[in-house]
């Protein structure tokens, strides 16, 4: 992802810092704001250079523990912070979509979201279904037959690839897809949202805060 971020910044003539966040000597010289695409075992470092240095952050790693999870919350104190397991305009049009369906239907229907990732991806199912399941547990009051079946796939070098299903019982199946044909859509979406960070105030920021004020 960091190499994708890089292309696109050179592509339109912005400036970003990369550094490896696992090392020692990190120059900070006109850092303004933190994009991490990495793994949770980098979160420890993380969180300290840039609540020592009060960057603004977004994180996009997913695969966090609990006792991590709790950590960011604590470091949103002292900085604004992102955190989005999707950064893809799309999923947000997604959810748009989801909720004008959940908010009109009256016909009583089992959920089922699909999930395809590339092989190397870790953590299943992936952070995005699961945001997505719980987007829909939000509509407590509509006829979705829980618990929400999830299914996650590993094939290939899938960018990312989910689909929602609603089943009715009269074999009626509505679905809703998004795809990912490449990281560029994820780099947009957190470069934008890196951007718009750098001026809000301290605190726990998701992807829809951004879009809430973009779009």
């Amino acid at each position: 992802m960091g190499k994708a971020i890089q292309s696109l910044c050179n592509s339109r003539d912005d400036q970003i810092k990369i550094a490896n966040l696992k090392g020692h000597d990190i120059s900070l010289k006109n850092v303004s704001a933190v994009i991490d695409f990495s793994s949770p075992s980098t979160l420890d470092n993380l969180l300290k250079i840039c609540s020592e240095n009060t960057l603004p952050l977004v994180c996009g790693t997913t695969g966090f523990s609990v006792m991590q999870l709790q950590n960011l919350e604590v470091a949103a104190n002292k900085l604004p912070l992102m955190l989005a397991s999707n950064m893809s305009l799309g999923i947000a049009s997604l959810k748009k979509n989801l909720s004008r369906y959940l908010s009109t239907n009256t016909i009583p229907a089992a959920c089922k979201i699909v999930e395809i990732h590339h092989t190397k991806k870790k953590d299943s199912p992936s952070g995005t279904a699961l945001e997505i399941s719980k987007f829909i547990n939000e509509f407590a009051d509509l006829k979705i037959n829980y618990p929400i079946n999830i299914e996650a796939h590993r094939i290939g070098d899938h960018f990312g690839m989910h689909r929602v299903e609603f089943h009715s019982r009269e074999g009626v199946i509505t679905s809703f897809n998004h795809y990912a044909a490449s990281r560029n859509i994820f780099a947009i979406g957190a470069l934008e949202a890196a951007v718009w960070l750098q001026s809000q105030e301290f605190g726990l920021y998701s992807f829809s805060d951004f879009l809430n004020k973009k779009l």
